[in-house]
Parts: structure tokens; sequence; C-alpha cells
């Protein structure tokens, strides 16, 4: 068992080790002309022209392996409502992609407003991982799920997603997740996700439900607080001699200044303390990003 779950562990361990690309983010805050500004919540429409951020599969499965804040990775779209003569509503796309040394992906996103304050997505990922030990390795992640604006102030979803893992460790995922205007300044959003690995040659059956909250306070339109903090919160393992998958099994917790140079581009810096899945203890790591959302 070990003789192939570790090799894997290896590959995707180079990837990520070999990555030298800067992390970017994009923000949530809906947009108007100038500077940025706090999304608003005065009505029950998903207006025009908004950004809304998704919750993805990451991009590259390699990430898995390292600590990381959220198993999910946020995508931006922007929502343009036009009229439509059909009985559906239109389809809009868009796209994302990831490129590191030994690793590149692309992301197809569809997306639709069946009503005025509800909207489907899903999005379908390949990738490719290429390293000098182990050779190319193709995967696939696929994902859909809906978001409901329930109040002026409170916005629910719901999603599910397939990782293939390059079929060796596939795995499936469900999840809830909520966003919450407490006052103009002030959001709270966060989720619970379940995650159970698919059938695989090792016949390793894991799971794990993961709760995951980030708090974001506006000090003014260039200035903002955040404070991060997840963890495992259930874990089952029917071959105990074998660690849990990283994904599954990284508490961490912490916070970060964020600052935004123009509408379009800011960088975030802090510290977040996270589990080291060699060793089990929490250490800390600087958080450095670079902010991206469109612009109009």
């Amino acid at each position: 068992m070990r003789r192939f779950y570790l090799p894997m562990m290896m590959l995707l361990l180079l990837t990520a080790l070999h990555a030298q690309d800067i992390q970017v983010k994009q923000d949530s805050l809906r947009l108007k002309t100038g500077k940025a500004t706090e999304q608003e919540i005065d009505s029950l429409t998903i207006d025009r022209n908004e950004t809304v951020p998704l919750r993805l599969p990451r991009l590259n499965p390699a990430e898995n392996l390292e600590p990381k804040f959220t198993p999910y990775q946020r995508h931006i779209v922007t929502i343009n409502r036009e009229s439509s003569n059909t009985l559906l509503p239109s389809i809009q796309w868009s796209g994302a992609a990831s490129d590191r040394i030994n690793s590149k992906s692309r992301t197809a996103v569809a997306t639709m407003l069946p009503a005025s304050n509800l909207l489907l997505y899903g999005s379908a990922t390949l990738g490719l991982v290429e390293t000098p030990y182990f050779g190319k390795a193709n995967y696939y992640n696929l994902n859909a799920g809906a978001q409901y604006l329930l109040s002026p102030q409170l916005k629910l979803g719901a999603s599910a997603s397939y990782y293939s893992d390059f079929g060796v460790l596939p795995l499936w995922s469900t999840g809830l997740d909520a966003s919450y205007h407490v006052s103009r300044n002030l959001q709270i959003d966060g989720g619970l996700i379940y995650m159970q690995t698919a059938g695989n040659m090792f016949g390793l059956s894991q799971s794990a439900v993961t709760m995951d909250l980030h708090g974001r306070y506006r000090l003014n339109d260039d200035w903002f607080l955040n404070a991060y903090g997840g963890m495992p919160v259930m874990q089952q393992n029917n071959r105990p001699g074998i660690p849990m998958m990283p994904v599954m099994n990284t508490p961490y917790y912490g916070g970060s200044v964020e600052y935004w140079f123009n509408s379009t581009t800011g960088v975030e810096s802090g510290v977040i303390w996270m589990r080291d899945m060699f060793t089990g203890k929490m250490r800390p790591q600087p958080k450095l990003e670079l902010l991206f959302r469109p612009g109009r």
C-alpha cells in the first residue's frame, strides 16, 4: 500500500515545491466608478454587472498537499443581465488558468440566472502535471452549484465537486456556504464541506467534514482587515495506519491586512498558523498575495 501511496505524494509535493508563481486572488466586493467600495446590499436582485464570488475546486491538485486556508478556490464572475427571447436564461462563460513550472490547467465556467436572486453555475478543469521523476499525468475536476440571495444581507450557497486526482485517489465533495453582511463595514462568510474518497486501487476510504470561517472588516475604501479560521470537525479512516489526506486534515487560523492601490489591484499580507503535515505541529506561515478583481 505504502509503495503506491508514497510515490504519488512525492509527485504532488515535487510539483508544489517547484512552483514559483505568485498566487493571485480575486476580490468579491462590488465596484463603483473610481475607488473600490463595499458591496451594495439594498436589493434582492443580483444586479447587472455585479461581481459574484464562486467556490470552485482548486485548479491544481498538488495544492491539496500544501496547507491551505480552505479546500476551494475563489473565482469571480461578472453577471451581465441581458434580455433574451428564449425560454431558458442565457449562459455566460468565463475562464481561469493555473500555470506553474511543472504543471498547468485550464478551467471553463458557465453561469446562468434563472431568477433575479438565483445563480446557477458549473465548471470543468483539465490539467497536466509533468516531473522528470514520474513523467506526465493528467487530471480533471468537475463542479456544480447554486447561490441564492435570501435577503439583502444573507446569501446561501450549495455545491458538489469531483476531483480525479490522476485516477489514483479520486475525491468528491459536497458543501454548504453562507455570506452575511453584519453591517456596512463587516462581512462574514464560511461553510461546511463533506469530503469522501471515491473508489481507488488501494481500497482506501477516508472522509471528513471541514468547517471554515472568514471575517472581513472595512476600515475605508483602501484598507481592510481579515481573520481566517478552519478545522476538520469529523474524520473517518478505514486504515488508521495511513494518515488522512492533507486536504481533510489541516486546521488553520490567522489574520491579514489588505490594501488596494486602485479599483482593480491590491495586496494582502499577514500570518497564518497551520498544521505541519509531517510533524503535526501548528506552524506560522507568511501570507503574501496579489489581489485582483475585474474592472468595469
